[in-house]
Order: C-alpha cells, then sequence, then structure tokens
C-alpha cells in the first residue's frame, strides 16, 4: 500500500530494539514468538529482501508496545499474535523461494500488504476506471467529516484477506455552489486544487462561480498508512485520516508549510515537520504566542510585530487548536478558509473552519500521530487493479518520482501489471486522485 520503509525505520526499529534487549524477561508467549520470529528475520537480511513486509512487522511491534506501555494488554496481545503471524508468513515465502530456485517469480501476484493491525469491517477498495475526459456527475454527498463506512462498496471481500488492499476513500459526486462561494473555497472544503476543479468542470477560473451552479467533484484517496486509532497527516496529499478501532473514520483537507519560492533562493522555507507526535493539549478560542521567527517575518515585511494575539476574528488559529508534541506545531482552524488545502502555512496543520471543530471533540489527550511525506502512492484493487497517485514533491525529497513508482512496483511485484505509458501520463498529470494503470 505504501513504502514504509523510508517512514518507519527510526520509530520502530529502536522499539524493535529495546523490546530485543529488555523485554524477554517478562515477555508474553504472544509477544515472545514475536521477538523470535523478527530476530530470525533480522538473521536472514529479511529488510533487503522484502522491505515492505519486514516493515510492517516491525510496525506492528511498535505498536503493540505503545499498547502495553498505555496498560492496555488486550490489545497488545493481539498486535503481538499479528506481528508473529506476519514474520512466519514472510519466513516460510523466504524459505519457498529460495528452494525454489525462482519458482515464486511465476506465482500470480499478491495484492498489497495491507498494514492495519486488523481488517477494518467497513472499508471498502473502490474500483477506479481508467481516467476519463468527462464523467458522470454522482449524488451529493460532502468529504470532510463524513463516516468512511459511506463509500460505495464493491462486492466481498479477496481470498486472502489478510492481504487485503488499501481502501481509497472520497469519491465523485455533485456540488450545488453557494452565494459567494469561489473555486478557491470550494477546493479549500473539499481538497481540491481549484486549478484543477476547473479543469475537471470546463470552466474559465477567471469568471466568478454563481449560486445554484453545479461543479463536479473528485475527492478519491488511497489512504497511505492504516494505523488502529489515531491521525495520519501525508503532506503531499494535504489530506488528514483520522483512525478509530482500525478505521477511518474522518478525512480533512488541510494545509501545511510553505516550500522555498523556487523565484526567491534565498527566502526561508517554512516546512511541516515529519514524524510521530502526541496530542498534549486541546484549546477553544485559542491565544496565539507569536513566535520569534514569524516576529522576524513580520518585521522583514514591513508589517505590524505582533507578540500575542488574543482570540477572536483576527487570530490565525481560529476557534479551535489541537496542541502537538511537536514543537511549535499545532493542528488548528483558520480565519483564512481558502489558505486549506495549500502549502501556505508557517509548518502548522490547518484545518477548513467549519470542520475543526468536529475534528476538535473527536480527537482526545494523548491521541497518537504521524505526519508523513509520500507524494506517490500506489495500491490494488479488490479485483486486482493496479491504482497510482500522484501528487507534487514540494519540497523536493524524492527526486525522480518515475524511479520512485518502479521502485514502490518492485517491492510489491505488480512491475508486470502496469502500463508505463499511463504512469507518465499520471506523473504529468499529477491529478491527485488514483488513477488506473492496469495492463
Amino acid at each position: 500500500m505504501f513504502r514504509a520503509g523510508a517512514r518507519m525505520g527510526g520509530a520502530a526499529s529502536l522499539v524493535a530494539a529495546a523490546v530485543l534487549v529488555t523485554g524477554c524477561t517478562t515477555a508474553s508467549d504472544a509477544k515472545k514468538r514475536a521477538l523470535t520470529e523478527l530476530s530470525g528475520l533480522k538473521q536472514r537480511s529479511a529488510v533487503a529482501v522484502s522491505r515492505q513486509e519486514y516493515w510492517s512487522i516491525e510496525e506492528a511491534m511498535a505498536r503493540a508496545e505503545a499498547h502495553q506501555a498505555r496498560g492496555e494488554r488486550q490489545r497488545a496481545e493481539e498486535l503481538y499474535d499479528l506481528a508473529a503471524g506476519k514474520a512466519k508468513l514472510l519466513s516460510d515465502r523466504l524459505d519457498r523461494e529460495r528452494s525454489g530456485k525462482g519458482e515464486a517469480q511465476h506465482s500470480p501476484p499478491e495484492p498489497l500488504p495491507d498494514h492495519a493491525a486488523k481488517q477494518p469491517a467497513s472499508a471498502s477498495a473502490v474500483e477506479v476506471s481508467a481516467p476519463e475526459s468527462t464523467a458522470a456527475a454522482e449524488p451529493v454527498e460532502p468529504w470532510p467529516g463524513q463516516d468512511a463506512a459511506e463509500q460505495e462498496k464493491t462486492g466481498s471481500e479477496p481470498e486472502n484477506a489478510g492481504l487485503r488492499p488499501a481502501a481509497i476513500v472520497g469519491k465523485r459526486f455533485s456540488y450545488t455552489v453557494g452565494k459567494g462561494e469561489s473555486l478557491r473555497y470550494i477546493g479549500a472544503k473539499f481538497g481540491v486544487s481549484w486549478r484543477r476543479l476547473a479543469q475537471y468542470n470546463r470552466i474559465d477560473p477567471r469568471k466568478p462561480l454563481k449560486a445554484g451552479q453545479v461543479l463536479r467533484i473528485d475527492t478519491r484517496r488511497i489512504v497511505p498508512r492504516r494505523i488502529d486509532d489515531g491521525i495520519v497527516i501525508n503532506i503531499p496529499d494535504r489530506t488528514l485520516y483520522y483512525f478509530r478501532n482500525g478505521d477511518v473514520e474522518r478525512i480533512y483537507s488541510v494545509a501545511v508549510g510553505k516550500p522555498k519560492p523556487p523565484s526567491d533562493p534565498e527566502k526561508r522555507a517554512w516546512h511541516t515537520p515529519t514524524g510521530t507526535f502526541r496530542i498534549i493539549g486541546k484549546m477553544k478560542d485559542p491565544t496565539w504566542r507569536v513566535p520569534p521567527s514569524i516576529q522576524k517575518e513580520m518585521k522583514e515585511q514591513g508589517k505590524e510585530v505582533k507578540t500575542v494575539v488574543p482570540p477572536g476574528a483576527g487570530n490565525p488559529l481560529g476557534k479551535y487548536a489541537l496542541r502537538t508534541s511537536l514543537p511549535g506545531i499545532l493542528i488548528h482552524g483558520t480565519n483564512f478558509p481558502e489558505s486549506v488545502y495549500g502549502f501556505s502555512s508557517h509548518g502548522c496543520i490547518r484545518v477548513f473552519p467549519e470542520f475543526m471543530e468536529d475534528l476538535f471533540n473527536a480527537v482526545t489527550v494523548d491521541t497518537a500521530g504521524e505526519i508523513i511525506y509520500e507524494p506517490v502512492k500506489l495500491t490494488v484493487s479488490s479485483g486486482g487493479r493496479v491504482l497510482l497517485e500522484v501528487h507534487r514533491d514540494i519540497y523536493n525529497r524524492q527526486g525522480n518520482l518515475h524511479e520512485q513508482v518502479k521502485a514502490i512496483a518492485q517491492e510489491h511485484r505488480v512491475v508486470d501489471r502496469i502500463n508505463w505509458d499511463k504512469v507518465k501520463w499520471v506523473l504529468k498529470g499529477m491529478t491527485g486522485v488514483p488513477e488506473d494503470v492496469s495492463l
């Protein structure tokens, strides 16, 4: 479903290493089995052979340790069992491939592995057709804040449900323009580029929208990472995924940090950092204490330098804010809705005002989260179609995106199932929605 190796290496490896050193004397049977299997995989250098599946095991171990630390023994045991089972499957497959002398290369391709600790009952993989110039409008169905379970169903689970495809959330729908709404406002609300919105609806972006005008909107996303409970924010797709009990319960478009302007290389970038975090505070009607770095920018731009901004309409944090354990990083509302779904913040995560209250009420202190950076996402639908979603590498971290697609496809053994001319089209268009690139 995604390239977990680059993201999970630090935290998961440290946790797994600590477990190997300190956990054996008091470990449960499930934990001991998981540690034994994981140790065997490390000795066989499994990470070099099957990095995606190996890091899936590391991730399950890390989550198990987190649940155990919170005293949630039953959930920890389930995750240790999951890790042990995944490790055993990978070990057995490596044995078969070694003894079969390449025979495994001719076996039917497997769907991409699912990294959820348990299979959600409500999630489904949505079949996505090849790119079309005109798509039929579907009934209005607002996206941010809507239960992910409302997405369309596509039949029964595949037989190998333990390796089920990634979930795709969001869908195509029609939206009636309200009075005074612009392309930027609607795009920010639903997480769609205003340029893409204009192109998709074949309208002139220079002309104002009319109240009552109907727009077609496509908000589909490949879920970049599956967790039990908490928040995942993917910087390139500017989307916050809120999980509960293994399901994507809510999704929200967000604004993230500004890149370095290509026209002014001397100007500072305000990148949103990646990494794991926890929610350490909730603030209603927050007061913004302006960081010295932003005060400096205000001075350089000739603006009034403010040190404190009280609650109210002029407060950039909006009405609600969540404080994260990442230094200086908040998840908050905004008094500038049109800036959402842009690379427009000083590093914080902005949520559309209409939906920030919903997120604020859903999240509790100590909720876990992670900010990741994945401009390329690839998955396999329940019908076996290979789907590719590409966003701009806005922070210039990934290099050649075509090579990224090839690397991900190789990891999941779907190279021979892909039409690479379609891949070129997707990389050129960067529509930000899943596109069918199957042969």
